[in-house]
């Protein structure tokens, strides 16, 4: 059984565990990113911050994944909306001379993906489509158990599709993206500018009936619906703190989704499953993930 240090990357927190290939996460830690991050040099901060955690510990490999667009040969980091100090970064030959254990970069939400996928049993045959809303919006594609990638390792941006109409600047250098108007980060901009009194964990029980929250769900829905009527998937895995904060309309949002997608079909036989939040699944997918590429390549 394989050893693997996954590390999950986000905005605001770095989490990291000893991770196998049944799932099993240990010594989950999760920390402020600026804790760990906090010099101009960032991938030897990344790599300082594995070795005190490892402590001396012997592991097969790290899989690392990031808020992040990178290379097809998933070895450098190109552009990270929400980081704006982590681009352009060469990620896994630094990481690799400082270790001395092969080391897998990867986008995020496709460990999300790897875990999601084996927790609620979805076969690998076909197409798979996981999309996560929190600060920004993630999204993967499985296509026959393999991540698609793109010509340049790009594909599955659905959070950077445009929005006609907006002119919201976005952290990738366009304006108009549409994780500025489905994502957390437009969340609390609604918080600010109209409840700023409330807490933002309480938005939809305290102003679910609001139409200022009801558009921002109604874009959820049309985000989803753009990838369903494009790509006619198997199964469409909805998960993220955003679909999982208290008093979340699952119900209403689910009707427009339906509304939205083609008919008879995509639409006749549908899946989509709602998936639960856990601090540890980025952790857990990121070994899923290393041990399928090192049993491929053995």
């Amino acid at each position: 059984m394989n050893s693997i240090i996954g590390i999950d990357i986000g905005g605001t927190n770095f989490r990291i565990g000893f991770a196998d290939d049944s799932g099993n996460v240990r010594d989950f830690r999760k920390q402020p990113v600026k804790s760990i991050l906090k010099s101009d040099d960032v991938l030897r901060d990344v790599a300082d911050f594995i070795e005190s955690y490892a402590g001396g510990r012997e592991f097969d490999a790290v899989a690392a994944g990031f808020p992040a667009t990178l290379n097809r040969e998933r070895t450098k980091i190109l552009q990270a909306p929400n980081l704006s100090y982590m681009e352009n970064l060469p990620v896994v030959e630094y990481l690799e001379g400082r270790l001395n254990v092969p080391v897998f970069a990867e986008h995020d939400v496709t460990f999300a993906l790897y875990y999601d996928m084996r927790k609620y049993d979805v076969p690998a045959d076909g197409i798979t489509c996981g999309i996560y809303f929190g600060t920004g919006i993630g999204n993967a594609i499985m296509i026959d158990g393999v991540p698609l990638l793109g010509r340049n390792g790009v594909a599955g941006e659905l959070g950077h599709i445009p929005v006609y109409g907006s002119d919201e600047p976005c952290g990738c250098g366009l304006v108009g993206c549409m994780e500025n108007v489905a994502g957390g980060k437009y969340l609390a901009r609604i918080r600010r500018e109209l409840w700023p009194e409330s807490d933002i964990a309480e938005i939809f029980t305290e102003h679910g009936n609001d139409s200022a929250v009801r558009e921002f769900v109604a874009m959820i829905a049309a985000c989803t619906v753009t990838e369903i009527n494009i790509l006619d998937p198997d199964y469409v895995i909805i998960g993220g703190g955003v679909v999982n904060m208290k008093g979340f309309p699952r119900e209403t949002l689910h009707r427009e989704i339906i509304a939205g997608t083609r008919k008879p079909y995509p639409a006749g036989n549908l899946r989509v499953i709602y998936a639960d939040d856990e601090p540890e699944k980025c952790v857990a997918g990121a070994g899923y993930y290393a041990c399928d590429r090192i049993m491929a390549s053995s």
